[in-house]
């Protein structure tokens, strides 16, 4: 078991309302990890269990393009367009309430998990019969005595859908110091059951236009306590232009993000092949732009994690 170090201190999670101070760059903010944190007594539901082993990946040989297609398209459930309970708020706000079931929405839940007094909440996606993908931040590489647990489609605890618990993590370390190495804030990690089989999951690939108009779904605490999900469509994305002209670093979007959100998806409708791929998991965010983990190292990653976790 490898264990890197942990790129932000418990102290500097605790905080919902921190500022990180970076380095001014193109595009540079004041980013911070929207990491949901919250009294262990209110509603937590991660109980002690398996805690996971911690792999660190070499970048190095994750950086050839490719794409990962899953064996698996979840049924659409509800075929039929579902009155959506849309949310209006002054400062442009577009996130709503998201009551659906079946394809692409089961492959989307949230992650829990307790440190002393504190609980924490992210989000994820499925993208693979038992593989989450999440920010990297979204864990903690230092106490290996935490037990994380994912639910899918979970919505106040009324969806009856299996949780699962976290055994392995695999990640590339390194720290998260200016906009182009939040590229590297994902995560992919081995569920003890096989949650894909049931729900169906997201493919991955890499994002390698300069464009594109994305989805992203998630459990944010301003609007539901990170009890319900929440979606967001017809988002702006581009690279970033100092990243390596474009192909390297995160995906620079408008996307509306708060506490709990971190590692949730971002993806596109349906492609050619009818699938539907994460591109990437939502890392920082600022006043002015939300930015998410991915690129090649990340869908490489998810293809090392099937096949070395089938």
């Amino acid at each position: 078991m490898k264990v890197g170090a942990y790129q932000t201190s418990l102290l500097a999670l605790a905080s919902l309302r921190s500022i990180f101070a970076l380095p001014v760059l193109e595009r540079d903010r004041p980013y911070r990890h929207p990491i949901a944190r919250i009294p262990i007594s209110s509603a937590l539901t991660t109980t002690p269990g398996i805690t996971p082993n911690l792999h660190i990946l070499d970048k190095a040989n994750l950086l050839s393009e490719g794409t990962v297609v899953p064996g698996l398209v979840g049924p659409d459930l509800n075929p039929t367009p579902a009155r959506r309970q849309k949310r209006s708020v002054i400062g442009g706000e577009s996130r709503y309430l998201q009551t659906k079931t079946g394809n692409p929405w089961d492959y989307v839940g949230r992650l829990e998990w307790a440190v002393g007094t504190s609980g924490y909440r992210c989000s994820g996606a499925l993208v693979g019969p038992r593989h989450l993908a999440t920010a990297r931040h979204c864990f903690n590489t230092t106490n290996t005595a935490i037990t994380y647990t994912f639910r899918p489609n979970y919505n106040q605890g009324a969806n009856g859908y299996t949780a699962a618990q976290v055994t392995n993590i695999l990640y590339v370390s390194g720290s998260l110091t200016d906009t182009c190495t939040y590229g590297d804030d994902w995560a992919v990690m081995i569920l003890n059951q096989r949650l894909g089989d049931k729900y169906g999951y997201f493919g991955a690939k890499q994002f390698t236009g300069t464009t594109a108009t994305f989805w992203h779904e998630g459990y944010p605490y301003d609007l539901g306590n990170s009890e319900r999900p929440y979606v967001e469509q017809s988002i702006s994305g581009k690279n970033v232009s100092t990243c390596n002209s474009g192909t390297t670093g995160p995906i620079l979007t408008k996307a509306d993000a708060s506490d709990g959100q971190s590692g949730g998806p971002l993806w596109l409708l349906p492609e050619a092949d009818g699938v539907r791929y994460t591109y990437g998991v939502l890392s920082a965010g600022s006043t002015t732009d939300t930015l998410f983990a991915g690129r090649t190292a990340f869908v490489n990653a998810v293809a090392q994690a099937r096949s070395q976790y089938p």
